[in-house]
């Protein structure tokens, strides 16, 4: 299991991404650093990881960090509604919930944030300053746990003759499984993203003739090429991981 999956490694990324985010919209060079954890209130975000992770955690950024990064990118001079700033929050944290599971260490890892609300801080995992050259921007607090998920190969089970327990294993190749064909994966400034409309073009950075990948869960079990099949599309495989393998990802 990689160093970085942990609760305090999850933390980290997070915390870096949002700074890239909010460096992005902002247009100007931020740092992300650990610092002591603060006091008082902020806005707590929910990250649920599900994956190679298992858990909830809230990342929370203080309410004057928030109400300066959202005069900024609004160009306001008075604070925003709350809303507003929620809905700016939620956004910025998507972006460094999907950049954190695109870094090394975090394969098979699968972040979504929820709603931000306002509130006391919880005791803190890991806890960064957002700095602007010399000036503090925003405190960054992480609080939550997660558990890394052990990918443990499945054991056959024996009858008392010493073979397989057809039994069960009939019941195991009945279970359906949501099989996923992934054709690229990109990554998007928040700014790209706010841009987007009818008729853009996003460059996914892969050729027609690169493989497709199928998915069960999180984990990549096969690549194949497009065909179509009766007027329907379809993926001709081309290579699959292991059996072994292949079983794991009913895990997830």
């Amino acid at each position: 299991m990689a160093e970085t999956l942990t609760t305090q490694g999850l933390a980290g990324a997070l915390a870096a991404e949002f700074g890239g985010a909010v460096e992005a919209v902002l247009g100007s060079v931020l740092t992300v650093a650990p610092a002591p954890a603060p006091g008082g209130r902020g806005w707590g975000t929910p990250i649920v990881a599900s994956g190679a992770l298992s858990g909830t955690v809230t990342v929370y950024v203080d309410d004057a960090g928030v109400r300066a990064i959202a005069r900024q990118m609004m160009g306001l001079e008075e604070d925003p509604e709350d809303s507003v700033a929620a809905d700016m929050l939620k956004e910025l944290w998507a972006q460094a919930a999907s950049s954190t599971t695109l870094k090394d260490g975090f394969e098979g890892l699968v972040l979504a944030a929820g709603a931000p609300k306002a509130g006391a801080l919880d005791a803190a995992v890991g806890a960064f300053a957002v700095r602007s050259g010399d000036a503090v921007l925003a405190t960054l607090t992480v609080a939550g746990a997660t558990t890394a998920r052990a990918a443990a190969a499945p054991a056959a089970v024996a009858d008392s003759a010493g073979g397989t327990d057809r039994g069960n294993l009939e019941a195991l190749l009945d279970i359906d499984l949501p099989l996923t064909v992934r054709f690229a994966r990109t990554e998007l400034t928040l700014r790209a993203l706010t841009m987007l409309g009818p008729g853009s073009m996003v460059d996914m950075g892969r050729s027609p003739d690169d493989p497709v990948q199928l998915l069960v869960g999180s984990q990549v079990i096969a690549e194949g090429e497009v065909v179509v099949v009766g007027g329907n599309y379809g993926v001709r495989i081309t290579s699959l991981v292991s059996p072994a393998d292949r079983l794991r990802a009913m895990e997830l």
